[in-house]
């Protein structure tokens, strides 16, 4: 179909899932991996939980009451950018007197 010069490609959800499904993965988000690169900018749960000690049943908690760090839904997949993920942990971090030596 075409309106004003631009093509519009009408799909079905079912056409899209493994075009969005493979742009989520060259991101590197790839599910059963045991080891999170550094560099990758999306988290899933279980690899917060690997590499930061915050339990998935903590995230999913938040979640729930609307608190916690900000997150992204991809139909039933849930991803944490890692910078959010590490500025809301720095946020939270407590001053002590020895911390300021």
């Amino acid at each position: 179909m075409k309106v004003e010069g631009h093509t519009i490609i009408i799909s079905s959800p079912e056409e899209l899932l493994p075009l969005i499904t493979e742009a989520v993965r060259r991101v590197g988000v790839t599910a059963g991996h045991d080891d999170v690169p550094e560099g990758r900018k999306l988290l899933t749960p279980r690899d917060i939980e690997r590499e930061f000690g915050i339990h998935r049943k903590m995230l999913a908690h938040w979640r729930r009451e609307h608190i916690g760090p900000a997150y992204t839904s991809f139909g039933r997949r849930i991803f944490y950018e890692r910078a959010v993920l590490e500025e809301y942990i720095a946020a939270g971090r407590i001053h002590t007197s020895e911390s300021t030596r």
